[in-house]
């Protein structure tokens, strides 16, 4: 049997150490949600970074593994690192895997060019139009033809999926600035709070409902309240920010009037309705669309009857 620490820290996530291969541990470690992660050879819970950690699981992954014989230590610090922190190491690793896709592409593309290379070499001493004999005398002739157009089609097709990490290089870049966009920002502040507000219920259904509340889930929900809680304080900073310099909060109810037009997406709408939170634009339907004001990007606005 086996000596295993579980561990969770926001800034390497929920980990596992002191398993080894046939002791049992693992199925029992999938059951509860972990997973094995071959690039640092830890079993571990996905995405459980800057989260809090998944205590119920954990303790219930301890209770089984010491049932099974294993001794088990826990050890959880459940502090929540600052926002700029949590980006600055969100794009330090999008940047590793940014520069691990490059070097699989420039990988790709030697190995298509020792490829075509390769397959060339098979057949450059048989002269052009040299037919293949029938029967055995031919055989070493088709086979050799045979290796060389699969080598070409192996060149291809590593040539092909080298072509295609650029684009997702650039995928990535836009992702992560769009995420940083004050118009996400705004909606992931909205999402975030409602979050917030049904665990605030989840809380106190624990003291309406003693029979169910216990220790690992309050201190489970309290840590994840203390995520939620610095996660929407950076990005409304940030909001803030954008707010300073004008790309933020510039239009509203007080600003935005039915009959205006508003550029919404990349293209102008008109207003059919100005409300407190968002702004409802015609279509060429019966119904209307819906955006928040952090979408708008322009505005056209129409004369009103006083001017």
């Amino acid at each position: 049997m086996s000596d295993i620490t579980i561990t969770h820290t926001h800034e390497d996530g929920t980990l596992v150490d002191g398993t080894e291969k046939g002791d049992g541990a693992g199925p029992i470690l999938k059951t509860y949600g972990f997973r094995w992660f071959p690039s640092i050879k830890q079993f571990g819970i996905r995405s459980s970074r800057d989260r809090a950690a998944r205590r119920v699981a954990i303790e219930a992954a301890a209770k089984a593994l010491r049932a099974d014989g294993h001794t088990v230590t826990v050890e959880i610090d459940d502090t929540p690192r600052d926002n700029t922190t949590v980006r600055a190491a969100q794009h330090e690793r999008l940047e590793d895997r940014r520069a691990a896709l490059a070097a699989k592409g420039e990988k790709l593309t030697a190995e298509s060019t020792a490829l075509y290379q390769a397959s060339n070499a098979m057949v450059e001493h048989i002269p052009l139009g040299q037919p293949v004999m029938p029967g055995r005398r031919g055989q070493a002739h088709r086979n050799l033809l045979e290796r060389s157009v699969n080598t070409a089609i192996r060149s291809a097709q590593a040539a092909k999926a080298a072509e295609g990490i650029p684009a997702r290089i650039a995928g990535s870049h836009r992702a992560e600035a769009r995420a940083e966009r004050p118009d996400v920002v705004k909606r992931r502040v909205d999402r975030l709070e409602a979050e917030l507000r049904r665990l605030d219920r989840r809380m106190v259904g624990l003291k309406l409902h003693p029979e169910t509340d216990s220790t690992v889930l309050r201190e489970q929900y309290e840590a994840e309240r203390a995520v939620l809680v610095e996660r929407i304080d950076g990005d409304k900073a940030l909001l803030e920010q954008a707010r300073a310099a004008g790309t933020f909060g510039r239009y509203s109810k007080d600003t935005v009037r039915k009959g205006d037009q508003v550029r919404v997406r990349g293209e102008w709408r008109t207003v059919a309705r100005a409300n407190a939170k968002s702004v409802s634009v015609t279509t060429a339907y019966s119904w209307t669309d819906k955006y928040g004001y952090e979408e708008i990007t322009g505005l056209r606005a129409q004369p009103s009857a006083d001017d």
